[in-house]
């Protein structure tokens, strides 16, 4: 029978059913290689302020160093705990039984001075701090890849859509590097999260702190925190930085839910932008002729699965009392599954869009209409003296016409668009070109050609740099 962390207390063992309801090995696994460094350094600490020896502590250390090489991870797809899952109560549990196989009962001063409440907290900490940085770099490339697709499509003008429908010709670059300013939104905010979970929690033991001797800033310093915690109640009982890692990972993914539904558009048939790679699109097991877009809607319905994680943890706390309960044992199932699915979203977005290619269809719209044109129609008679509000409801009744009439609004002569205002001149019929319209832009950030090389430049040159 395996011994309990907890057990002295108790006559009996825990009932098999009520192991199978609590034990948690099976998720917290993943906190393996941080529960290790936290070890380490707690141990370390233990010998610094004399509470175990140098020998005791160096021995700890390098049977830590034993335990963490025998179960590294080689397959992904396989954890080597997998055989304990059953068995053991938690990777707290577990660490400290393969610690007693190596050191024998020198392994029962590891938990000196901590609580499972603080240490898990800690290690959560400790593997977040690893982890957000590498999500962070999985969002930079696919920045990288939006701006290369960008480039490609520097010169290609499509519809902008307001409620989707069609609105003013945009450049399809200035398109894809708007979701590069979401992307870095999202970037700075997992940076700000990261800030936040700066403090060492370890020293807060089970709620109220320790009595004993402990150097909680050498464990902070050995795990790179800059700070140690000012309250243990918080401590033990905060989630704020599970809460805050799943809203900044809601927030990307609404990003790439919007970015995916915009592919899956583009690479309709009714729009015809984009073409992708087989290698990154599926087919029908009925249709022969079918090339799916199975990524980006993918994207789109796992947000929804991100979605629930977030208000799940938030429900998880919402009538707790201080300082620690059980209940905080679910955060992590929705924390991992967050990270897991977020990565893998980044990576394989990164290589879709890599692969794919404006179509030859792009320019298809163009025969399709001119009303894109009426707010350049509105600017030039505003150009020409006219209020605002009375060149609206000019062009708005230009737009009446041509529908009536069944044209298109380049198929008016001259003597038409001076019916509604002598301001119309033959210059009018310069307006009507796609490059045309985006070079008549003037503000900053807009979709003039100039400003969309710059921030390409811009892009390139920082994300160089990571």
């Amino acid at each position: 029978m395996v011994k309990k962390l907890w057990g002295g207390r108790f006559k009996k063992d825990l009932n098999s059913t009520v192991k199978c309801f609590t034990y948690s090995l099976a998720v917290d696994a993943e906190l393996f290689e941080a529960e290790i460094a936290v070890n380490q350094a707690h141990a370390k600490m233990l010998a610094r302020v004399g509470l175990i020896s140098h020998s005791e502590g160096s021995r700890l250390v390098s049977a830590l160093n034993q335990i963490a090489k025998k179960f590294r991870v080689k397959d992904p797809h396989k954890s080597p705990l997998a055989p304990y899952m059953k068995g053991i109560e938690d990777i707290h549990t577990f660490v400290q039984l393969e610690l007693e196989k190596k050191v024998g009962t020198l392994a029962k001063r590891i938990h000196t001075g901590r609580s499972r409440n603080d240490l898990v907290v800690t290690s959560t900490l400790v593997y977040l701090k690893k982890k957000l940085p590498q999500i962070e770099s999985k969002i930079v490339e696919l920045e990288r890849a939006l701006v290369g697709f960008a480039q490609k499509a520097e010169k290609v003008v499509i519809p902008g859509l307001t409620h989707l429908q069609r609105a003013q010709p945009v450049l399809l670059a200035h398109h894809l590097l708007a979701y590069v300013e979401m992307l870095e939104r999202d970037r700075s905010r997992l940076q700000g999260a990261l800030s936040r979970m700066d403090r060492l929690p370890l020293g807060a033991a089970a709620l109220a702190g320790s009595g004993l001797r402990l150097d909680p800033k050498f464990v902070a310093k050995e795990l790179g925190f800059s700070n140690v915690v000012q309250n243990s109640l918080d401590a033990v009982s905060d989630r704020d930085f599970v809460i805050e890692t799943l809203s900044c990972a809601a927030i990307l993914w609404a990003h790439l839910s919007r970015l995916a539904e915009d592919f899956i558009l583009w690479t309709s048939e009714a729009f015809g932008y984009v073409s992708l790679d087989d290698s990154v699109a599926t087919g029908s097991s009925l249709m022969p002729q079918k090339k799916n877009p199975d990524v980006f809607e993918l994207i789109r319905g796992r947000t929804g699965v991100i979605y629930g994680h977030l208000l799940s943890s938030l429900t998880l706390i919402k009538g707790l009392p201080l300082s620690y309960n059980r209940d905080l044992q679910e955060d992590k199932p929705a924390l991992f599954d967050t990270l897991h699915k977020t990565a893998l979203a980044l990576g394989v977005l990164s290589v879709t869009l890599s692969r794919a290619e404006i179509s030859k269809g792009v320019d298809n719209w163009k025969r399709e209409g001119d009303f894109l044109y009426a707010t350049d129609l509105l600017e030039y008679l505003i150009e020409k003296g006219i209020p605002f509000r009375e060149a609206h409801e000019t062009v708005g009744k230009i737009v009446r016409y041509v529908l009536d009439q069944e044209k298109n609004l380049g198929e008016l002569s001259l003597e038409e668009f001076q019916r509604f205002s002598p301001k119309f001149l033959k210059d009018i019929f310069d307006l009507f070109d796609p490059k045309a319209s985006v070079s008549r832009k003037k503000t900053p950030g807009s979709t003039h050609p100039r400003e969309v090389k710059k921030w390409l430049q811009f892009w390139k040159k920082k994300l160089r740099k990571g």
